[in-house]
Order: structure tokens, then C-alpha cells, then sequence
């Protein structure tokens, strides 16, 4: 039998990924050197301060955030571009402003993302035997995707499933089961791996996932590194 027959009937099958913080290394804190919510303004002939747009877009988020906690539904880009700009006082724009500033955000967002350290090694050793999915939370629907492509992860990651997609994020449970229902597989045939202890252990394991956590090192949270990934899930049995 190969390699890869054996592991199929005697491992579980299907690896969850987070993407943000687990397959690719951020930083949320940081601001993009270009200020695309400023030069929305200034396209719209808005004289408002650059201190008055940074307070107007953070505001933004942070109540779409705080929604989003409380419910548990996700939100998009385009809502967070859209509160933005009746924030400012809805100066008048053109038919595509509200996606130019959605796509010059995005661009100088994900200027700070990189591959996570042994991330594509990590991937391209579990496909020879393993099925695997990216279950990412996030506001643009091309954006993860993108990203895969761009480090070349597409070549072991089949499928993306996105919390704006399926209307809700981790660790809300619709995400997890929108993420089997694509699969066509079970919770008990999965592991999630993912650096948010909420979203990506507790989360999974509610539904009956096994989960295993690659954040930083807490007590009580012991920290898998992605080198050490293939080891151990080919470690964990089949579900019965």
C-alpha cells in the first residue's frame, strides 16, 4: 500500500486551517504607510483633517466589530466603506470610489502579510495524504484567496471557506458546519489547526473537531509549531 493509501485508512483525513496568524504572519496593529481612507476624501473633494479620517475609519471598525462579537455575524468591506463614508458626511463619489478605496485599503493592508515560517512545507507535506481547507474569518471574499495564490499555498490548499461567504465567523458554529458541508465529511474525521484559542480550539472542538494550537505559548495553552504539524496529525486515528 503507498504512503498515501495507508494514511487515508488509518488517520483522519481533512485538515482545517486558519489563515491569518497560523498559515500567514500580521500584525493587526499596524496602519498601512497609504492612507486609502484619506484619499477617498480627498477624491471626494472632503477637506476633512487626516487625524478627523483616522478616527472616522477606526470608529468604523470598531463598531462593526463589536457588532460582529455580539452576533457573531460577519461584516464586509463594503460595509465597513460605506459607514465610512456617510461617517465623513457623504461627500458626493462616483459609481466605483467605494471599490477603489476597498481595493487601495487591501493593497496596502496586505503589504505587512508574509508566509508564516515553514508554512508552505508544512501544507505541501500533509496533501500527499491529508485534505485541506483554509477556514479563515475575514471581511473581502478574494482576499485569502489572493494571498494563497500569491505564497503559493494553492498547491496543497484545495478549498477557502471565508466567514463573509457563509454570513458568519468563527467561533460561531455555522462557519465550522458550512466548512463540513463543503467537505462532505464529519467533525470527528477533521483537525483544525489555528492560532486563536477561541475561534480555532474551543470553536472546533464544540462540534466535535479535534483542534490543535500553533499561537503563542500561554499557561495551559501549550503551542504546536507548523513543523511539527504532519507528525502529529498523522498521529491521530481515523474517526471509527
Amino acid at each position: 500500500m503507498t504512503r498515501a493509501g495507508l494514511g487515508w485508512a488509518l488517520m483522519v483525513r481533512h485538515v482545517f486551517f486558519d489563515f491569518f496568524g497560523t498559515l500567514v504572519d500580521y500584525d493587526p496593529s499596524t496602519h498601512p504607510a497609504y492612507n486609502a481612507p484619506l484619499a477617498f476624501a480627498r477624491r471626494a473633494g472632503s477637506a476633512i483633517s487626516p487625524e478627523a479620517v483616522n478616527e472616522h475609519w477606526q470608529n468604523t471598525w470598531d463598531a462593526l466589530e463589536s457588532e460582529a462579537g455580539r452576533t457573531g455575524r460577519e461584516y464586509s468591506m463594503h460595509q465597513v466603506a460605506q459607514r465610512y463614508w456617510a461617517a465623513i458626511g457623504s461627500p458626493p463619489v462616483s459609481g466605483d470610489a467605494i471599490d477603489t478605496l476597498i481595493e487601495e485599503y487591501l493593497d496596502a493592508w496586505t503589504g505587512n502579510v508574509r508566509p508564516a515560517a515553514a508554512a508552505l512545507d508544512c501544507v505541501t507535506d500533509l496533501a500527499v495524504d491529508h485534505r485541506l481547507t483554509i477556514v479563515s474569518n475575514t471581511h473581502a471574499p478574494a482576499l485569502v484567496p489572493r494571498l494563497v495564490h500569491r505564497f503559493g499555498l494553492n498547491s496543497a490548499v484545495d478549498m477557502i471557506i471565508t466567514s463573509v461567504e457563509v454570513g458568519w465567523r468563527k467561533p460561531h458554529p455555522k462557519i465550522f458546519e458550512a466548512a463540513l458541508h463543503a467537505r462532505g465529511t464529519t467533525a470527528a474525521d477533521v483537525v483544525f489547526v489555528g492560532d486563536n484559542w477561541a475561534a480555532d480550539v474551543e470553536g472546533p472542538r464544540r462540534l466535535g473537531m479535534s483542534s490543535i494550537y500553533v499561537g503563542g505559548p500561554e499557561p495551559a495553552r501549550a503551542s504546536t509549531a507548523l513543523t511539527e504539524l504532519p507528525r502529529i496529525i498523522r498521529s491521530l486515528p481515523a474517526p471509527p
